[in-house]
Protein backbone atom coordinates (compact mmCIF):
# COMPACT_ATOMS: atom_id res chain seq x y z
CA UNK A 1 0.00 0.00 0.00
CA UNK A 2 1.43 3.36 -1.02
CA UNK A 3 2.01 5.91 1.70
CA UNK A 4 1.90 9.63 1.29
CA UNK A 5 5.02 11.59 2.16
CA UNK A 6 4.32 14.73 4.14
CA UNK A 7 7.34 14.64 6.40
CA UNK A 8 9.15 17.82 7.32
CA UNK A 9 12.83 17.52 8.00
CA UNK A 10 13.80 19.09 11.34
CA UNK A 11 16.12 22.05 11.11
CA UNK A 12 18.29 20.79 13.91
CA UNK A 13 19.02 17.09 13.91
CA UNK A 14 21.68 14.73 15.13
CA UNK A 15 19.63 12.75 17.63
CA UNK A 16 20.48 9.15 18.42
CA UNK A 17 18.10 6.51 19.74
CA UNK A 18 19.17 3.04 20.83
CA UNK A 19 17.98 0.33 23.18
CA UNK A 20 18.95 0.96 26.81
CA UNK A 21 20.44 -2.51 27.09
CA UNK A 22 23.00 -1.70 24.39
CA UNK A 23 22.01 -4.57 22.12
CA UNK A 24 23.71 -3.03 19.10
CA UNK A 25 21.08 -1.09 17.15
CA UNK A 26 20.87 2.69 16.69
CA UNK A 27 18.92 5.14 14.57
CA UNK A 28 20.36 8.61 14.09
CA UNK A 29 19.64 11.66 11.96
CA UNK A 30 22.47 13.82 10.70
CA UNK A 31 22.64 16.93 8.56
CA UNK A 32 25.28 19.48 7.62
CA UNK A 33 24.15 21.71 10.50
CA UNK A 34 25.53 19.18 12.97
CA UNK A 35 28.78 20.36 14.53
CA UNK A 36 32.06 18.87 13.42
CA UNK A 37 31.18 17.76 9.89
CA UNK A 38 33.83 18.92 7.47
CA UNK A 39 35.46 17.92 4.22
CA UNK A 40 38.62 15.95 3.55
CA UNK A 41 38.86 14.37 7.00
CA UNK A 42 39.25 10.58 6.72
CA UNK A 43 37.45 8.52 9.35
CA UNK A 44 36.92 4.83 10.02
CA UNK A 45 33.47 3.30 10.37
CA UNK A 46 33.06 1.21 13.51
CA UNK A 47 29.88 -0.75 12.71
CA UNK A 48 27.67 -1.90 9.88
CA UNK A 49 25.10 0.65 8.79
CA UNK A 50 22.96 1.86 5.99
CA UNK A 51 21.94 5.44 5.41
CA UNK A 52 18.91 6.85 3.66
CA UNK A 53 19.59 10.23 2.06
CA UNK A 54 16.65 12.54 2.69
CA UNK A 55 17.89 15.61 0.86
CA UNK A 56 20.96 17.24 -0.67
CA UNK A 57 24.16 15.64 -1.89
CA UNK A 58 27.20 14.10 -0.25
CA UNK A 59 30.39 13.45 -2.19
CA UNK A 60 32.36 10.70 -0.48
CA UNK A 61 35.46 8.65 -1.18
CA UNK A 62 35.64 5.03 -0.12
CA UNK A 63 38.09 2.33 -1.19
CA UNK A 64 39.60 4.81 -3.66
CA UNK A 65 36.22 5.24 -5.35
CA UNK A 66 34.36 8.55 -5.45
CA UNK A 67 30.61 8.30 -4.85
CA UNK A 68 27.87 10.94 -5.01
CA UNK A 69 24.93 10.31 -2.68
CA UNK A 70 21.69 12.12 -3.43
CA UNK A 71 18.09 12.16 -2.27
CA UNK A 72 16.46 8.70 -2.17
CA UNK A 73 19.83 6.89 -2.24
CA UNK A 74 20.64 4.04 0.13
CA UNK A 75 24.31 3.71 1.07
CA UNK A 76 25.84 0.70 2.84
CA UNK A 77 28.60 1.23 5.42
CA UNK A 78 31.11 -1.41 6.49
CA UNK A 79 33.19 -1.53 9.68
CA UNK A 80 36.93 -0.77 9.49
CA UNK A 81 36.47 0.87 6.08
CA UNK A 82 37.93 4.37 5.76
CA UNK A 83 35.61 7.04 4.38
CA UNK A 84 36.24 10.67 3.46
CA UNK A 85 33.62 13.31 2.72
CA UNK A 86 35.05 15.45 -0.08
CA UNK A 87 32.10 17.84 -0.47
CA UNK A 88 28.45 18.20 0.49
CA UNK A 89 25.44 20.36 -0.30
CA UNK A 90 22.60 20.96 2.19
CA UNK A 91 22.38 17.27 3.05
CA UNK A 92 20.29 15.35 5.54
CA UNK A 93 20.18 11.61 6.08
CA UNK A 94 18.92 8.96 8.49
CA UNK A 95 21.25 6.17 9.55
CA UNK A 96 20.60 2.75 11.04
CA UNK A 97 23.73 1.37 12.72
CA UNK A 98 24.01 -2.21 13.91
CA UNK A 99 26.62 -4.87 14.57
CA UNK A 100 26.64 -8.37 13.13
CA UNK A 101 25.92 -9.89 16.54
CA UNK A 102 22.61 -8.03 16.69
CA UNK A 103 21.36 -10.07 13.74
CA UNK A 104 22.08 -13.46 15.28
CA UNK A 105 20.95 -12.38 18.77
CA UNK A 106 17.67 -11.26 17.25
CA UNK A 107 17.17 -14.52 15.40
CA UNK A 108 17.88 -13.02 11.97
CA UNK A 109 19.60 -15.60 9.80
CA UNK A 110 20.26 -14.63 6.20
CA UNK A 111 21.08 -16.99 3.37
CA UNK A 112 24.73 -17.26 2.41
CA UNK A 113 24.11 -15.14 -0.68
CA UNK A 114 22.33 -12.43 1.29
CA UNK A 115 25.01 -12.39 3.96
CA UNK A 116 27.74 -12.07 1.33
CA UNK A 117 25.89 -9.29 -0.50
CA UNK A 118 25.46 -7.20 2.65
CA UNK A 119 28.55 -7.92 4.71
CA UNK A 120 31.34 -9.33 2.59
CA UNK A 121 31.40 -8.33 -1.08
CA UNK A 122 31.60 -4.56 -0.55
CA UNK A 123 31.07 -4.35 -4.31
CA UNK A 124 27.67 -2.83 -3.57
CA UNK A 125 27.88 0.55 -1.87
CA UNK A 126 24.65 2.18 -2.90
CA UNK A 127 21.52 2.08 -5.01
CA UNK A 128 18.70 4.54 -5.70
CA UNK A 129 15.12 4.05 -4.57
CA UNK A 130 12.02 4.77 -6.57
CA UNK A 131 9.60 7.31 -5.07
CA UNK A 132 7.24 4.74 -3.54
CA UNK A 133 10.13 2.61 -2.24
CA UNK A 134 11.68 5.67 -0.62
CA UNK A 135 8.42 6.69 1.06
CA UNK A 136 7.88 3.19 2.46
CA UNK A 137 11.43 2.91 3.75
CA UNK A 138 11.40 6.40 5.24
CA UNK A 139 8.22 5.72 7.21
CA UNK A 140 9.51 2.33 8.38
CA UNK A 141 12.76 3.88 9.64
CA UNK A 142 10.87 6.63 11.49
CA UNK A 143 8.66 3.93 13.04
CA UNK A 144 11.76 2.05 14.22
CA UNK A 145 13.18 5.27 15.64
CA UNK A 146 10.03 5.73 17.72
CA UNK A 147 10.03 2.12 18.92
CA UNK A 148 13.59 2.46 20.18
CA UNK A 149 12.26 5.08 22.61
CA UNK A 150 9.79 2.65 24.20
CA UNK A 151 10.46 2.22 27.92
CA UNK A 152 12.90 -0.62 28.65
CA UNK A 153 10.44 -2.36 31.01
CA UNK A 154 7.63 -2.44 28.44
CA UNK A 155 6.55 -6.03 27.67
CA UNK A 156 7.61 -7.34 24.25
CA UNK A 157 9.68 -4.21 23.63
CA UNK A 158 12.67 -6.07 22.16
CA UNK A 159 10.43 -8.22 19.97
CA UNK A 160 8.70 -5.11 18.63
CA UNK A 161 12.06 -3.48 17.82
CA UNK A 162 13.45 -6.65 16.27
CA UNK A 163 10.45 -7.19 14.01
CA UNK A 164 10.55 -3.57 12.86
CA UNK A 165 14.25 -3.91 11.98
CA UNK A 166 13.68 -7.23 10.18
CA UNK A 167 11.02 -5.60 8.00
CA UNK A 168 13.43 -2.83 7.00
CA UNK A 169 16.28 -5.24 6.32
CA UNK A 170 14.29 -7.53 4.08
CA UNK A 171 12.67 -4.60 2.27
CA UNK A 172 16.19 -3.40 1.44
CA UNK A 173 17.11 -6.83 0.11
CA UNK A 174 13.90 -6.94 -1.93
CA UNK A 175 14.47 -3.48 -3.38
CA UNK A 176 18.03 -4.38 -4.26
CA UNK A 177 17.08 -7.68 -5.89
CA UNK A 178 14.33 -5.99 -7.93
CA UNK A 179 16.87 -3.88 -9.81
CA UNK A 180 17.03 -5.74 -13.10
CA UNK A 181 19.23 -3.06 -14.62
CA UNK A 182 21.81 -3.33 -11.86
CA UNK A 183 24.89 -5.37 -12.68
CA UNK A 184 27.86 -6.21 -10.55
CA UNK A 185 31.11 -4.73 -11.81
CA UNK A 186 32.50 -6.84 -14.62
CA UNK A 187 35.60 -8.76 -13.70
CA UNK A 188 38.62 -9.01 -15.99
CA UNK A 189 42.28 -9.76 -15.44
CA UNK A 190 43.17 -6.11 -14.79
CA UNK A 191 40.42 -5.51 -12.26
CA UNK A 192 41.17 -8.83 -10.56
CA UNK A 193 44.85 -7.90 -10.21
CA UNK A 194 43.94 -4.45 -8.91
CA UNK A 195 41.58 -5.99 -6.36
CA UNK A 196 44.32 -8.35 -5.16
CA UNK A 197 46.71 -5.40 -4.85
CA UNK A 198 44.20 -3.34 -2.86
CA UNK A 199 43.52 -6.29 -0.56
CA UNK A 200 47.25 -6.70 0.06
CA UNK A 201 47.59 -2.96 0.57
CA UNK A 202 44.89 -2.92 3.24
CA UNK A 203 46.77 -5.64 5.12
CA UNK A 204 50.35 -4.38 4.83
CA UNK A 205 50.33 -0.59 4.29
CA UNK A 206 51.38 0.15 7.88
CA UNK A 207 54.60 -1.79 7.33
CA UNK A 208 55.25 -1.71 3.59
CA UNK A 209 55.24 1.40 1.38
CA UNK A 210 57.26 0.15 -1.61
CA UNK A 211 55.60 -1.01 -4.81
CA UNK A 212 58.21 -3.75 -5.18
CA UNK A 213 56.88 -5.49 -2.06
CA UNK A 214 53.34 -5.78 -3.49
CA UNK A 215 54.59 -6.68 -6.96
CA UNK A 216 56.64 -9.49 -5.42
CA UNK A 217 53.58 -10.82 -3.60
CA UNK A 218 51.72 -10.86 -6.92
CA UNK A 219 54.69 -12.32 -8.89
CA UNK A 220 54.83 -9.45 -11.36
CA UNK A 221 57.14 -6.49 -11.97
CA UNK A 222 56.54 -3.17 -10.17
CA UNK A 223 56.16 -1.42 -13.54
CA UNK A 224 53.47 -3.84 -14.71
CA UNK A 225 51.60 -3.53 -11.41
CA UNK A 226 51.56 0.26 -11.60
CA UNK A 227 50.44 0.25 -15.23
CA UNK A 228 47.56 -2.12 -14.54
CA UNK A 229 46.46 -0.34 -11.37
CA UNK A 230 46.52 3.04 -13.13
CA UNK A 231 44.45 1.72 -16.03
CA UNK A 232 41.77 0.63 -13.54
CA UNK A 233 41.87 3.37 -10.88
CA UNK A 234 43.52 6.31 -12.63
CA UNK A 235 46.35 6.26 -10.08
CA UNK A 236 49.61 4.34 -9.91
CA UNK A 237 50.29 1.75 -7.23
CA UNK A 238 52.67 4.16 -5.53
CA UNK A 239 50.06 6.93 -5.47
CA UNK A 240 47.51 4.59 -3.88
CA UNK A 241 50.05 3.48 -1.26
CA UNK A 242 50.72 7.11 -0.36
CA UNK A 243 46.99 7.86 -0.28
CA UNK A 244 46.12 5.10 2.18
CA UNK A 245 49.14 5.84 4.40
CA UNK A 246 48.31 9.56 4.54
CA UNK A 247 44.66 8.76 5.24
CA UNK A 248 45.65 6.57 8.18
CA UNK A 249 48.12 9.22 9.38
CA UNK A 250 45.36 11.83 9.42
CA UNK A 251 43.11 9.54 11.44
CA UNK A 252 45.89 8.96 13.97
CA UNK A 253 46.81 12.65 14.13
CA UNK A 254 43.19 13.53 14.84
CA UNK A 255 43.39 11.25 17.88
CA UNK A 256 45.11 13.32 20.56
CA UNK A 257 46.10 10.24 22.53
CA UNK A 258 48.84 9.80 19.91
CA UNK A 259 51.79 12.16 19.67
CA UNK A 260 53.58 12.58 16.35
CA UNK A 261 56.34 10.16 17.33
CA UNK A 262 53.83 7.43 18.14
CA UNK A 263 52.05 8.05 14.82
CA UNK A 264 55.39 7.65 13.03
CA UNK A 265 56.04 4.43 14.93
CA UNK A 266 52.57 3.06 14.19
CA UNK A 267 53.19 3.58 10.47
CA UNK A 268 56.68 2.03 10.60
CA UNK A 269 58.69 5.18 9.90
CA UNK A 270 62.24 5.25 11.26
CA UNK A 271 61.48 8.36 13.29
CA UNK A 272 59.23 11.43 13.48
CA UNK A 273 61.50 13.37 11.15
CA UNK A 274 61.16 10.88 8.29
CA UNK A 275 57.43 10.74 8.86
CA UNK A 276 57.20 14.55 8.85
CA UNK A 277 59.01 14.81 5.52
CA UNK A 278 56.79 12.11 3.99
CA UNK A 279 53.61 13.74 5.30
CA UNK A 280 54.60 17.21 4.08
CA UNK A 281 55.59 15.88 0.66
CA UNK A 282 52.11 14.39 0.20
CA UNK A 283 49.98 17.07 1.87
CA UNK A 284 52.00 20.28 1.63
CA UNK A 285 51.99 20.80 5.41
CA UNK A 286 53.73 19.26 8.40
CA UNK A 287 51.98 16.86 10.80
CA UNK A 288 52.06 19.47 13.57
CA UNK A 289 50.48 22.14 11.33
CA UNK A 290 47.84 19.63 10.20
CA UNK A 291 47.03 18.84 13.82
CA UNK A 292 46.77 22.54 14.72
CA UNK A 293 44.47 23.26 11.79
CA UNK A 294 42.27 20.33 12.70
CA UNK A 295 42.32 20.57 16.49
CA UNK A 296 38.53 20.71 16.81
CA UNK A 297 36.82 17.32 17.12
CA UNK A 298 35.23 16.00 13.95
CA UNK A 299 32.08 13.96 13.74
CA UNK A 300 32.24 10.47 12.27
CA UNK A 301 29.00 10.74 10.30
CA UNK A 302 28.88 7.04 9.45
Amino acid sequence: MQRTSNHNIPQKIGLIYKPDDGEGLEVSRIDQLSKGICNNQPFRALSFAFILVVKGRIHIKTNFINETLKEKDVFFVFPDTVYEVTDHTDFSFIKITFNKDYLSKSGIFLTAAQHYTIFQSKAIHKFSLKREEYQDLYHDVIALEKKLKIAANMPYRNDIIRNSFIEILYDLLLNFNNREHFELPKRDSKSELTTKFLNLLSLHFKKERLVIFYAGKLFITPRHLSQVVKSVTGKTAGELIDEIVIGEAKILLNNYSHNISSVAEALNFANASFFGKYFKKNTGISPSVYRMENRLPHQNIF
